[in-house]
């Protein structure tokens, strides 16, 4: 078997063991998901040593709010031998993975401006109480919709601490954009600031499937001091369904 395929494999594999917050790449996206509407979201980044997962699941509640669940920092090493990605020791970087309940609130300031508080809180998943720690991730963001609204700048802060993001800072900003193309096609991108695990940008696009699937593909660039390698960043969203 390929490394291609043992890749797709992987990937369906964690996709179905998983489920986090609407984001870009890394950074939170600025959309809410339809009340009574289901957005699932699967991140693989890919590195020379590791498959990394991200996932999300979120619910719309209506009137500018949505809920959900994120599990974060699921995955494997496979080199220099196969093993499941687990750190449940602080002095070691950031814990993962990590299982976080997510709510955001969306305030419509107008047409083209809207404005999201939001926050990601859980624990990391290690078979010893003692080595769980709680995790949180809160975040504001404004987004600037241009384009006859199919184009957006996304731009805020945000503020966790050192067992989600690791050594560096707990507090910073994040930038992201995402530009119409044609019907199908779209550039996306987006930056976290800083020296943290988190610290990175990525360069990419999105492509259109259908209606309700996405499919996104970026090259990740950490910051200087940042302990993320470089790596291939591949997302899959499905949304507007109903949960039942």
């Amino acid at each position: 078997m390929n490394y291609l395929n043992k890749t797709l494999i992987l990937f369906l594999v964690i996709s179905k063991a998983s489920f986090g917050q609407q984001n870009l790449f890394n950074i939170p996206s600025g959309d809410i998901t339809i009340d009574k509407k289901v957005f699932y979201q699967h991140q693989l980044n890919i590195y020379s040593d590791k498959l990394e997962s991200k996932a999300h699941f979120v619910y719309g509640l209506g009137k500018g709010w949505d809920v959900g669940v994120n599990l974060v920092g699921k995955g494997i090493y496979f080199n220099p031998e196969w093993r499941l990605l687990h750190n449940d020791n602080s002095q070691k970087g950031s814990l993962y993975p990590v299982l976080m309940g997510t709510i955001q609130k969306q305030f419509a300031i107008n047409e083209y401006f809207d404005i999201n508080f939001g926050t990601q809180i859980g624990y990391n998943l290690s078979s010893k109480i003692q080595k769980k720690e709680l995790n949180y991730y809160n975040y504001g963001i404004g987004i600037y919709h241009f384009m006859q609204n199919k184009s957006r700048i996304v731009g805020g802060i945000y503020h966790t601490n050192q067992m989600f993001v690791g050594q560096g800072n707990t507090f910073g900003a994040m930038v992201g954009y995402e530009i119409k193309l044609s019907k199908k096609w779209y550039l996306m991108g987006d930056w976290v600031s800083g020296s943290n695990d988190a610290a990175v940008a990525v360069i990419g696009g999105m492509y259109n499937v259908g209606k309700k699937v996405q499919i996104c593909a970026g090259w990740q660039i950490p910051n200087l001091n940042t302990p993320k390698p470089m790596g291939l960043v591949l997302e899959l969203n499905i949304m507007g369904w109903n949960l039942y």
